[in-house]
Parts: C-alpha cells; sequence; structure tokens
C-alpha cells in the first residue's frame, strides 16, 4: 500500500483491515462508481460490497469507522459532484483512479461545516420559483 493509500492522520479501522478494504479503493469505489477494472458504473452500497466480498452492513461499518459515510460527505466542504465528473469524463488511456487521486487528498483535507438547511432549502425554494413558477396555493383538506 502507498503512501497515498493510507490514512496516517485519519481515521482507522480494524474492520477494513481484517477484510484487506483500502480506504482510497473504498472511497473510489462507493463515492466515485470507479470500478476494479479503472471503469465507470454507479455502485450502491450492495453491489461495493460484493466487490469487496463482504456484506452492505460491513462497507456501511467501515465508511463509517474511516468517517467517510454519507452524512460525512453531505456535512463538509468536499466537492463530490465535481470529483464525480471528472472520474466520469475521462479521455481514453486516462486512468480514473489516478484521476481520483487529488480527489482523495481533498476529501481528506476536507472540513467539517454545519449545514443551514432552512437557508438552503429557502434558497431552492426562489431558484424553483424562478424557473417553474409560484408553487400553487395547498387546498384545503378539510372539505
Amino acid at each position: 500500500m502507498s503512501k497515498d493509500e493510507r490514512t496516517p492522520a485519519g481515521p482507522r479501522s480494524a474492520l477494513a483491515e481484517k477484510h484487506g478494504i483500502d480506504a482510497f479503493t473504498l472511497f473510489c469505489a462507493y463515492h466515485l462508481g470507479i470500478t476494479a477494472s479503472d471503469g465507470y458504473e454507479f455502485q450502491n452500497v450492495h453491489q461495493v460490497a460484493k466487490r469487496f466480498g463482504v456484506s452492505s452492513g460491513i462497507i456501511k461499518q467501515i465508511l463509517q469507522d474511516l468517517a467517510m459515510d454519507p452524512d460525512r460527505l453531505v456535512n463538509s466542504d468536499f466537492d463530490l459532484s465535481s470529483a464525480q465528473i471528472d472520474v466520469l469524463e475521462v479521455p481514453d488511456g486516462v486512468s480514473r483512479t489516478e484521476v481520483a487521486r487529488p480527489h482523495w487528498e481533498a476529501f481528506r483535507n476536507a472540513k467539517l461545516k454545519t449545514r443551514d438547511w432552512q437557508r438552503e432549502l429557502a434558497t431552492d425554494a426562489r431558484e424553483n420559483e424562478k424557473t417553474y413558477g409560484p408553487r400553487p396555493a395547498p387546498r384545503d383538506r378539510r372539505r
């Protein structure tokens, strides 16, 4: 395992070590859709678990142990969408895994942030109203 594939300052997972699951490879598979053959395919937790020969519960626990679970990503400043697009749109002959390395570093260095869900929902509602027009008033269901 190379230095780039370890998380020396990050969390460790005894469960990942027991099953021989590398954090970088799991990140690539689960979050970026990189297949074992360096292709691209959206993979849910069950497909990723099958790839690593473990149950989906073990994958979920390892993701939590390594602070790579979906909640952690949502509440960090890591730009997952850009990373997924970069991995999806690689030119022929370019390794998706190598394209993923800088995103792995960015993820490892991402800061946690507190999300203001009320503000985000209000902003989205305003944008939707601009795009689709005003939302109809709710109907009175008491009749």
